[in-house]
């Protein structure tokens, strides 16, 4: 690399670095990023967080978006959100008692939430609904815009936002009820705009 370049490299990455915000180095891990778990049997452990192919033209950056532990305090969600110019991205990692340390599959989510039994990490992206088990195992399904989500004892609550196949407008907004953890429809009323499904504070 010429000292040119090099020089545009470091200017740049100063312009992307902000509060809250880490950006990836060249090896794909960046210190800011490692978040210290102490597990319900006492280990201690560190997720490091997402690794990071960087090149030139796509400078990611990225933050821990949330650490969430179960209900029962016995396994750890942390939840990775990472973005360039033109991209977004996210990854869940889950740390279970025993301080082993696993990416789950299909991360790409904008939040996390536990059920209430501690079973099952609930992922809502924008267009879909992704249920880990304590295994890694995931089942999925998509609707055409999310809007929000709430566990509800057994069941998943879902604003979904529905748009017209000619116009592309929306066309209606309802709330819809997943059983968990089958992510089968239960449920499925008009709401006329309203977040219905916000998670409570």
């Amino acid at each position: 690399m010429n000292n040119g370049r090099m020089k545009v490299a470091i200017l740049i990455g100063f312009s992307l670095s902000f509060s809250g915000w880490a950006l990836a180095n060249t090896y794909g891990l960046d210190p800011k990023l490692a978040v210290t778990i102490t597990t319900s049997t006492g280990k201690t452990v560190v997720v490091k967080g997402p690794k990071v192919d960087l090149d030139f033209d796509t400078w990611w950056r990225w933050k821990v978006s949330n650490v969430l532990k179960s209900p029962n305090e016995k396994f750890t969600a942390v939840l990775y959100h990472g973005r360039a110019i033109k991209y977004w991205s996210a990854a869940v990692f889950l740390v279970r008692p025993d301080g082993t340390v696993e990416e789950l599959k299909n991360g790409e989510v904008r939040k996390i939430q536990w059920t209430e039994d501690g079973l099952y990490l609930v992922g809502t992206g924008d267009n879909t609904i992704r249920l880990w088990n304590l295994n890694g195992g995931v089942r999925q399904v998509t609707f055409p815009d999310i809007w929000a989500s709430r566990v509800m004892g057994k069941t998943l609550c879902l604003n979904v936002g529905w748009y017209s196949p000619t116009t592309g407008r929306l066309s209606r907004t309802s709330e819809i009820h997943l059983a968990v953890p089958s992510l089968t429809q239960i449920s499925d009323k008009d709401t006329d705009g309203n977040a219905t499904c916000e998670a409570r504070p």
